[in-house]
């Protein structure tokens, strides 16, 4: 490794540099010694011109689709020019002479490429940040934010290929020759116009998040309580700053993957692998005190919905949180359920361990006693049977009813 004077690595140090190196090493292979091979006429000198076409015709298509695949790697939605454009910007469109020796296939071409990146547009359009919460997954709000900034970057990047001076020479010339496919360029630029201004609103109102959901994750879980208020009063700033996540269906993703997160977080608390095999009265602490701060949340959640109205400014429309708080804590709810579950066996089995210590006097002392002692033992071994279990015991995926506790 070489190190520059003040002290830093040069050269690819990382697997991410590496991944870049290569891909630098093979797009150079491809352009600078493959695609100059078969696209130079003197090597196909004798050809028939129909096999000469073909080839050509397949190595532009090559070079298109690795062009894409290699946006795609790096989370860009690249648009290939069609083949012959290259010279487009040299094209002098008020000489008329100009326009007559334009090839033909040229312009049918260039209208084959509007429909490539039509179908590449609508499917960078069409992504929503609730893909990955309709798919199973449980993803926390770093997801959504995340979501957004690379949404932003890939619409100001594909603006940018559509508004280079090569497109604009491309629709141009399309216009001259009175093309069909011009009012489609346009409609699609106009929606990524439109898709790109929403992405940067979003992005700018949900970044302030970023900070609290810092605090949040920084803390033990026990001490996460006071970080909870300040979270939900900046997702109602969200909801009445932004013009474009105004949306139910945008802000129940975002409290959904909050109460994600809280889960996630609870569980690293709990240990949940532990949860059953260590110290009873420590766990049922542990345990009441997630249920706690999650109610809390709870009841913040519903505290904001009420108080909503005092975000906005005077005179200005009020829109409320009208959807259904069964859709924002459907997952936690569950969660909440199954902590209940562990609740009532832990405080069960801690009231059952006091039979080791009860003792018995009287003529039936001793009847009694073994009889406790027999009820104990049975507890001890059934008891067992939950504390070796090889599965976590707030694995919301286990829908078995193992954590019944004993009457």
């Amino acid at each position: 490794m070489t190190e520059a004077g003040n002290g830093g690595a040069v050269g690819p140090t990382q697997g991410q540099d590496l991944d870049a190196t290569e891909r630098a090493s093979r797009g150079w292979l491809r352009d600078s010694v493959i695609v100059p091979i078969l696209t130079n006429k003197k090597n196909r000198q004798g050809w028939p011109q129909v096999v000469s076409q073909d080839i050509v015709r397949h190595v532009h298509n090559l070079k298109s689709t690795i062009f894409t695949v290699v946006g795609q790697v790096d989370g860009k939605t690249l648009l290939p020019l069609p083949a012959g454009s290259e010279g487009i910007e040299d094209i002098d469109l008020e000489n008329e002479k100009s326009m007559e020796r334009i090839d033909k296939s040229l312009v049918y071409a260039m209208e084959s490429a509007i429909i490539d990146w039509s179908h590449q547009i609508q499917e960078a359009l069409k992504k929503e940040s609730s893909e990955p919460l309709l798919q199973g997954s449980n993803p926390n709000p770093k997801v959504e934010l995340e979501f957004w900034k690379n949404r932003c970057d890939d619409l100001e990047c594909i603006y940018n290929q559509l508004t280079t001076r090569k497109v604009r020479n491309m629709m141009e010339l399309l216009e001259r020759v009175e093309s069909s496919y011009i009012p489609a360029f346009k409609t699609m630029l106009m929606d990524v116009e439109a898709a790109l201004t929403e992405a940067q609103d979003v992005h700018l109102h949900l970044t302030p998040l970023k900070r609290r959901l810092e605090d949040v994750e920084r803390v033990e879980f026990s001490e996460v309580k006071p970080f909870l208020l300040p979270l939900l009063h900046v997702v109602c700033l969200i909801w009445v700053t932004s013009k474009h996540y105004n949306m139910p269906v945008r802000i129940v993703v975002l409290l959904q993957e909050i109460c994600n997160l809280l889960i996630e977080q609870a569980l690293v608390y709990l240990s949940p692998e532990d949860l059953l095999k260590g110290d009873m009265e420590e766990s049922l602490g542990k345990v009441r005190m997630v249920l706690g701060i999650l109610n809390m949340f709870k009841e913040a959640f519903e505290e904001r919905r009420e108080k909503l109205h005092m975000y906005y400014e005077p005179g200005q429309e009020v829109r409320e949180w009208d959807f259904s708080s069964t859709m924002v804590f459907a997952r936690l709810d569950t969660f909440l359920k199954r902590l209940e579950m562990v609740e009532d066996l832990l405080a069960t089995s801690l009231d059952l361990m006091k039979l080791e210590k009860i003792e018995f006097s009287g003529i039936k002392g001793k009847t009694l006693g073994q009889q406790v002692l027999d009820m104990y033992e049975e507890f001890q071994e059934a008891y067992k049977v939950f504390s070796e279990r090889t599965y976590e015991c707030l694995d919301l995926t286990n829908t078995e009813n193992k954590y019944r506790c004993y009457s």
